[in-house]
């Protein structure tokens, strides 16, 4: 998928959202105060961080994909990221929002206190929300593996958060209609319940996203991935000082390779630029590849003081690794004659 074409499927999706969202906040806000459910009212206060994490996303989408400048040479790919850890913050502080809510009004009824009976408007608005909301993520999720957007992900995963919130809000305003008495206080406590769900995706997608904009490295199975792919490239001999980061949605890799130390500038240059090939066909072609050759020299290993050096397994064809060796010209002689004879 093209660069541009990425961004606006992405913006597209993130769209589709906003308008949901939008939709269920006032909905189920107006269901909430009306039916009389703490949960729904909170369940409504999630929304609406979903509708406000829509306008994040699609911001961050339209500034990611601004083309590599003078002041950016890798791009605007960490916008997305950045992106993404807004989403996890929001999501955090909206959980923390419905964890004090749905614990007050526990508090209150074991004090004492009186809570009303949700209407069935709340449960109708409940229902609703699963059903749009769980179709949300499937649909995100899908388009977001398709593009390979870590943002795109996170704010999937902040439908599936809204969705099970929202079935939360079912249970506990199912139970206090059909039960009520003391079932009541239910509807709270589902409130406290899903505040614990949504902060375990919030700093799911917060870590993550933390770990990207402080450039981590790339998990062990990519890395060793990585290694994988520069190893079977013909006329490496090692691979040594894999580095590895990731920048949007794109990685970048720097590493060293070892060569034979028979061949010359020109042909370690065309094993490298075989590397950088192979990775980009493997990890996209916006990958990022800084490869540098070495001459591969035996080096000893094991202890120094017992004067066992075990030798590097070294290949017989000595000039043949290179995947298209061309003659190198040899310069001519400049015919200089020393004067003195």
């Amino acid at each position: 998928m093209e660069h541009e074409e990425r961004f606006e499927k992405a913006v597209q999706v993130t769209g589709v959202g906003l308008f949901v969202n939008l939709g269920l906040t006032l909905f189920k806000l107006f269901a909430g105060i009306l039916g009389n459910s703490t949960a729904m009212v909170a369940d409504a206060v999630h929304s609406l961080s979903d509708f406000l994490t829509d306008i994040v996303v699609i911001f961050g989408f339209k500034v990611a994909k601004k083309p590599v400048d003078e002041s950016h040479n890798y791009g605007h790919g960490k916008i997305e990221t950045l992106s993404a850890s807004l989403v996890g913050l929001m999501l955090l502080v909206v959980a923390g929002q419905i964890l004090l809510y749905g614990l007050r009004r526990t508090l209150l009824f074991a004090q004492g206190g009186n809570l009303e009976q949700p209407a069935l408007i709340a449960l109708y608005a409940a229902l609703l929300s699963v059903i749009s909301k769980e179709f949300m993520y499937h649909y995100t999720i899908l388009q977001a593996r398709k593009i390979n957007s870590m943002a795109l992900t996170a704010n999937a995963w902040h439908h599936r958060s809204d969705a099970l919130s929202s079935l939360c809000t079912l249970a506990g305003i199912g139970a206090a209609i059909f039960l009520g008495g003391k079932w009541v206080v239910l509807d709270p406590l589902m409130a406290v319940f899903l505040s614990f769900i949504i902060l375990n995706v919030a700093l799911k997608i917060f870590r993550s996203s933390i770990n990207e904009l402080i450039e981590a490295s790339l998990d062990e199975e990519t890395e060793g991935q990585i290694r994988e792919i520069i190893r079977n490239t013909e006329g490496v001999k090692a691979v040594s000082n894999l580095k590895t980061r990731r920048i949007g949605n794109n990685i970048a890799v720097d590493v060293r390779i070892k060569v034979d130390n028979a061949l010359d500038i020109g042909e370690a240059n065309r094993i490298s630029i075989h590397v950088e090939h192979n990775l980009k066909k493997a990890f996209g072609p916006y990958t990022y590849v800084l490869v540098k050759a070495e001459p591969y020299e035996r080096e000893p290993a094991g202890n120094p003081e017992d004067g066992k050096f075990p030798e590097h397994p070294m290949r017989s064809e000595k000039h043949d690794t290179c995947l298209r060796k061309q003659p190198i010209k040899k310069a001519k002689t400049t015919g200089y004659k020393d004067s003195r004879r």
